[in-house]
């Protein structure tokens, strides 16, 4: 009995001390490329909500929670499992819906530079949001399912194995990996900025709770816009859309264009003093951060000597970027890079060769 009860102890304290570092964060990213590239062929729905939450769960949520299980991680210190300040749920909401114009803008100058090189930009996915039964199914898919799983993952896992490398590293390779995961060239600008700011986020308040706030206010704005949208076009009638450009004088295109750039400043100011205001109420939340130190995927925990040592001389334990983290990313980036590469081969026309056979092959793309 008594043998039991230390074993159990013991099993607790590896556990309190172990964190996941950069090897287990690259294998979970590969695997959850390939199975959100190849996995969505093999779920039996139709319907393209339930198709997308039940991706989201057995495909990125799953392999996050199994690897946290097996590998005996401390899981409220890797997913940042802590309270926010109540002040928080107002702030971060009004701060994503100050976000979005500009990382809009950003946007759009990175689809426009596209249809300037290519002369055309790829279909946009859109979701449909008829009426408002499907409006409540795309909230909790979109909106509440993404922010759980996504964050679980990218701001949980991923980021807790980078931080070994500084927090601007984590960072920014959690908020590229977060933004190329979505395999769309096209939005690759808006999803790393705005993986950068819920990386912020949740690092200076140090809760998975903050971003994922932060996470469903951004995709459901998204989703009622479309909500909203579709209602419009509904009510209109298709020659009211029909606007000839060309007679409009240019005076109007100069107050149009006046007018739309103080929103856009005016969206920029409230931002950075809604920043301002989230840094100051969260400007003691995250100090512990700068004294832990993450483990190798297959590592024992740190040694509490050392750590004490490393933290009294005020160093860092940041390291450098081993072939074997690189080789557990390969896979995954490989993967996004051939879709990417497929991609611009559809916007340049390119329907057929050794490159677009091997795509078509690896079904990475779809003919027409």
């Amino acid at each position: 009995m008594k043998n039991i009860e230390e074993q159990s102890a013991a099993v607790q304290v590896e556990r309190k001390d172990k964190y996941p570092g950069s090897l287990a964060a690259g294998i979970l990213f590969s695997l959850t490329t390939i199975f959100l590239t190849y996995g969505g062929i093999f779920l039996p729905f139709k319907n393209d909500y339930l198709r997308s939450g039940f991706g989201e769960v057995l495909f990125i949520l799953a392999p996050v929670l199994i690897l946290l299980f097996f590998g005996r991680y401390n899981i409220k210190d890797t997913l940042k499992l802590r309270k926010i300040k109540p002040i928080n749920y107002l702030i971060i909401p009004v701060l994503m819906v100050t976000a979005l114009p500009i990382v809009a803008v950003l946007n759009a100058i990175a689809l426009g530079l596209i249809r300037l090189v290519f002369g055309k930009n790829l279909p946009i996915d859109k979701i449909s949001v008829p009426d408002v039964p499907t409006l409540f199914i795309a909230i909790l898919v979109v909106g509440i399912s993404a922010a759980v799983c996504e964050e679980i993952m990218f701001r949980g896992l991923i980021s807790k194995g980078y931080e070994r490398y500084g927090v601007i590293a984590s960072l920014a390779v959690t908020s590229v990996l977060f933004g190329i995961l979505h395999r769309d060239i096209q939005k690759g600008v808006s999803t790393i900025l705005l993986g950068a700011l819920i990386g912020f986020i949740v690092y200076r308040t140090n809760s998975i709770y903050a971003g994922m706030i932060a996470h469903f206010s951004n995709n459901t704005i998204a989703v009622m816009m479309v909500f909203s949208s579709s209602s419009a076009m509904e009510e209109m009638e298709l020659d009211q859309l029909q606007i000839d450009f060309s007679s409009i004088p240019i005076f109007s295109w100069v107050i149009i264009i006046v007018f739309y750039l103080m929103m856009f400043l005016g969206c920029v100011a409230v931002f950075t003093a809604l920043i301002y205001a989230f840094c100051r109420v969260n400007k003691t939340c995250n100090k512990e951060i700068k004294g832990e130190i993450s483990q190798d995927f297959y590592g024992a925990s740190s040694d509490a000597e050392e750590s004490k040592e490393n933290a009294a001389a005020g160093s860092k334990d940041i390291r450098k970027f081993s072939l074997i983290n690189l080789i557990a990313l390969l896979p995954g980036l490989l993967l996004i890079i051939f879709t990417f590469v497929g991609q611009f081969l559809s916007l340049m026309n390119i329907k057929s060769g050794i490159l677009y056979d091997t795509l078509k092959a690896l079904w990475l793309i779809w003919p027409d």
